[in-house]
């Protein structure tokens, strides 16, 4: 695993758990608005190579920790591209503890796997948008039958979940989030996550996030095939 960076104690991250956090390099998207660069861009990347925490050290600051923390959350970039996320998973749970991961649902095979081994307690997916605008966000072509197949195992998992969609007024509409809530109307819970205009991997991209009320508005629009929608502000 190619881990950079962790946060060491988090109330939020993990729902209902007290974890840490792990960050790991690379994702194959380049959406605009994301405000981690430093784990997507190449250059960026190779900089932090630099700065990798062995796993060995990781895992003793989990047996240390293992009065202090329940979870561990695995999120940035995608950590689905790292090779021996599976082990990684494996030990994690082997030391009793619960795993969380993120991910933009781009890789349905190894969360199949992760799955069908029991090493998942929780997985957030990032829908970015409704599948056939889904390149207009990330900025690859997409393959829009593995974005699919990961929503449909994460539905028939037997684990609790999440879906999210980061909001912004030039790529979403009431429409958008609409026929998005339409799709996932058999989610348990969806989140909207407002934009922030910081530290954005396109420096140039300096949308105005929605209002308070704006949001209501499209979590109203939401709500109308999901009943738990929740705003992230």
């Amino acid at each position: 695993m190619l881990i950079s960076w962790i946060n060491t104690f988090s109330l939020i991250e993990f729902p209902w758990e007290v974890s840490c956090v792990v960050f790991t390099l690379w994702c194959n998207f380049r959406c605009d608005y994301c405000h981690n660069s430093e784990f997507v861009l190449p250059e960026k990347v190779k900089k932090n190579m630099k700065n990798i925490i062995p796993q060995a050290a990781i895992f003793q600051f989990l047996k240390n920790r293992k009065w202090q923390l329940s979870g561990v959350s695995i999120c940035w970039g995608e950590p689905t591209m790292q090779k021996d996320l599976f082990e990684f998973c494996e030990k994690v749970k082997s030391m009793w503890y619960l795993v969380k991961l993120d991910t933009n649902g781009q890789d349905p095979e190894v969360l199949k796997k992760l799955l069908k081994a029991n090493l998942l307690d929780y997985i957030a997916m990032d829908v970015k948008q409704e599948v056939w605008k889904f390149s207009e966000v990330a900025w690859i072509e997409l393959d829009e039958s593995k974005y699919l197949e990961s929503i449909e195992v994460i539905l028939n998992s037997n684990i609790d979940y999440e879906f999210r969609t980061t909001v912004i007024k030039w790529v979403h509409t009431k429409q958008n989030i609409w026929n998005i809530a339409k799709y996932l109307s058999r989610t348990k819970k969806y989140f909207l996550q407002n934009f922030r205009t910081w530290n954005t991997l396109n420096p140039e991209f300096k949308w105005e996030p929605f209002t308070k009320r704006e949001l209501e508005e499209l979590q109203s629009e939401a709500k109308k095939y999901i009943s738990s929608v929740w705003i992230r502000n």
